[in-house]
């Protein structure tokens, strides 16, 4: 169901938000169109520009560079991933590479917030943090007022795993 947003054109807005409809090309225009905002880089992001309603994010890479896959990972506390498996999940040409939901008491706030320090409590698209180029990644999050962040993540997961034939990058399941 599509709700109209008073006034949102003359904020720069778009006119409608709708979390059930799926992008239909999985790039920032198109998520800017269903209502994503943010846009900013994960890292170093400033908490308080997140919600704290539940919610889905998505972390793009716009740029069309293949990164560099590190034998490291910045969360100590778990065992990085073999960069040859890394290379071997990489999407040429998908500007999404991870999608995640936040759907606890803080929703956004809280779960973009943890994953944005690399905290060790997000186990979630831990892949990032092994890319050279895990600095420039932005994330942009759309509110899920009145629905399931989770049914949401998944609708969106199946649909990106229709075009792309799997995951993005970092979502290790749909």
């Amino acid at each position: 169901m599509t709700e109209a947003i008073g006034n949102a054109s003359s904020a720069g807005l778009p006119e409608t938000t709708d979390a059930t409809a799926v992008p239909t090309a999985w790039n920032r225009s198109e998520l800017e169109r269903l209502g994503f905002t943010g846009f900013t880089r994960l890292v170093g992001l400033d908490r308080s520009l997140l919600p704290r309603r539940h919610g889905v994010y998505v972390v793009l890479y716009e740029k069309d560079e293949r990164p560099a896959f590190l034998a490291s990972n910045v969360i100590t506390k778990r065992m990085p991933y073999d960069p040859l498996h890394l290379e071997g999940k990489w999407l040429t040409g998908a500007s999404v590479v991870y999608i995640g939901k936040a759907e606890g008491r803080e929703g956004l706030h809280t779960r973009v917030g943890a994953f944005s320090r690399q905290a060790e409590n997000h186990s979630g698209g831990r892949a990032l943090w092994q890319l050279d180029i895990a600095g420039d990644l932005l994330v942009a999050w759309l509110e899920t007022a009145g629905q399931s962040a989770l049914a949401v993540e998944q609708s969106y997961l199946q649909a990106f795993k229709a075009e792309y034939f799997s995951y993005p990058f970092a979502s290790r399941r749909g």
